[in-house]
């Protein structure tokens, strides 16, 4: 039996060896299961049966022609600055009163129509909604969400299979011992992962809004409004929240803002207009 505990990690580090790829954005290497192709279909799946599912509960979905044609405008400038311009990028307005927008693989993206609430909202004007589009769309380019799947899949397979092989020699103990130390891992570890890649969607979102010929300043102003709403929250939850928090973000953005207000200057989009 102790040779399966060799064996079985040995295995799966043999297998995920091989899933070494290339960051389009970064230019270094990375760890990713999923060819660009499979983030494409799986992007494409989840975006089809969000929007099915919307539609089942009654929510209007893309039934505003004018904010449509002008989210997807921003998308198509926005994606042709990208590091991954062929892509092929789709965006769907879901009219409910959510205040969120998210990006599915591939290119897929939902907006949610909340962001706009002028109570709740967060945006106020074109280039605010521009630096949301942007941060999904760094998302898409550094293909975090597959990276973050690829990530979790060998960690899981292993607490998976040394439970199995407790079990198997009636050692409840031990399989106990590793259901612990899963959530742990992903209440901590995974969640770190993604705030880091909250933090690099921002820098390379408003590079993005940049180049497209949006006002990087926009994103600084979004999450300055964000922490400045931001009550009764427990900071010892904090270190399981998957996003950053918002002054820390503020900080990150206004680090990187001389560099994008640089390619904002000079963006062709703006000399066209």
């Amino acid at each position: 039996m102790k040779t399966r505990w060799i064996l079985f990690p040995a295995g799966l580090a043999l297998l995920f060896s091989g899933c070494a790829t290339m960051d389009a954005v970064t230019g270094q290497k990375t760890q990713n299961f999923y060819s660009l192709r499979q983030d494409v279909e799986i992007g494409s799946q989840v975006y089809g049966q969000t929007v099915a599912e919307m539609r089942k509960q009654g929510i209007p979905v893309n039934t505003d022609r004018r904010r449509l044609a002008q989210l997807q405008e921003m998308v198509r400038r926005i994606g042709a600055v990208s590091n991954l311009p062929d892509l092929p990028y789709e965006v769907a307005l879901i009219q409910t009163n959510v205040v969120n927008a998210m990006a599915a693989p591939g290119g897929k993206i939902m907006v949610y129509e909340g962001l706009w609430d002028p109570k709740e909202g967060l945006v106020r004007d074109e280039d605010e909604i521009a630096a949301v589009l942007a941060h999904e769309i760094a998302h898409v380019n550094a293909r975090h969400s597959t990276e973050a799947m690829t990530r979790q899949m060998l960690p899981n397979l292993l607490f998976l299979g040394g439970s199995i092989i407790a079990q198997a020699n009636d050692r409840d103990d031990i399989a106990a011992a590793l259901g612990g130390v899963f959530v742990l891992y992903n209440g901590i570890w995974v969640t770190r992962y993604s705030r880091t890649d909250e933090f690099e969607a921002d820098r390379i979102g408003m590079m993005y809004m940049a180049r497209a010929g949006y006002d990087p300043r926009a994103a600084v102003r979004i999450w300055e409004r964000a922490e400045q709403r931001r009550t009764g929250n427990d900071p010892a939850s904090s270190i399981f929240s998957t996003h950053p928090p918002g002054m820390q973000r503020v900080q990150n953005l206004r680090a990187h803002l001389p560099s994008a207000l640089a390619a904002y200057e000079t963006s062709a989009y703006r000399r066209t207009q």
